[in-house]
């Protein structure tokens, strides 16, 4: 069963999480929460949320075995989360993912993934836009919700049971996958190249002098990102940012 500390407005329920962890507080598995003042995602965008329409969660992983590389802890959380939501929303179409760990919907962002290790621990944020019938001008085209989607209802408050119930698979889900990392790393690749919507997509290269725009070709078989430079050699990097 998984544990969980619910709030109805939290500055981030990772900030939480983390607190928890530094504590040594293993009251709780995971920390929910209606709304967040100050929701961030990768690169420090921030997140917005309509209180009671997302998923807004972060899983403590406690005794779980970190991987190697650690970013596949995203990764797993990111296929863990797809499986979930087409488990619970059987009129939902497939999600598909971008690299490294954005979830998305005919194109557009449904949710993502950041991922934190604090004192040994992993600890995995994750947002979905569950019931939002609409979204600020500046995301419109950008953003979906599941009830978009016609996964399920649009505009009504999620319940606590129905996110309880999505918290408890996708946490079920990220531990099955991580142990499939550990002994069957393929399986885990297919999985991912099944969902794949990142080859063609423009990232800035990290770790590279002058931080060029490659575009991607793929996802290696230890989840780098593969990407064509502007000299036409091809690279990968665990460190890129979409652009």
């Amino acid at each position: 069963m998984t544990r969980i500390e619910w709030h109805a407005t939290i500055d981030t329920t990772q900030r939480r999480a983390r607190e928890l962890v530094e504590r040594g507080d293993r009251r709780y598995d995971a920390v929910c929460a209606d709304h967040q003042s100050a929701g961030r995602g990768r690169q420090g965008a921030q997140w917005l949320d309509a209180p009671g329409q997302s998923l807004l969660v972060s899983l403590i992983l406690w005794d779980a075995p970190l991987p190697e590389p650690v970013g596949v802890v995203g990764v797993c959380a990111a296929l863990a989360t797809a499986a979930a939501l087409e488990a619970h929303y059987s009129d939902l179409p497939p999600v598909r993912l971008k690299y490294p760990n954005d979830l998305l919907l005919h194109g557009r962002k449904l949710g993502g993934v950041l991922a934190e290790v604090v004192e040994g621990v992993a600890v995995v944020g994750i947002g979905v836009n569950l019931s939002q019938t609409a979204f600020p001008p500046e995301l419109e085209a950008t953003a979906i919700s599941v009830g978009q989607a016609g996964g399920r209802g649009v505009g009504e408050r999620v319940s606590e049971s129905e996110r309880a119930a999505l918290i408890a698979t996708i946490a079920n889900n990220l531990r099955r996958l991580l142990t499939l990392w550990r002994n069957a790393p393929a399986e885990l690749h297919a999985l991912w190249q099944a969902r794949d919507d990142t080859a063609g997509r423009a990232y800035r290269v990290q770790d590279l002098p002058d931080q060029p725009i490659g575009v991607a070709v793929g996802v290696s078989p230890d989840f780098q990102l593969t990407l064509r430079l502007p000299s036409g050699e091809t690279y990968n990097t665990y460190y890129a940012s979409a652009v």
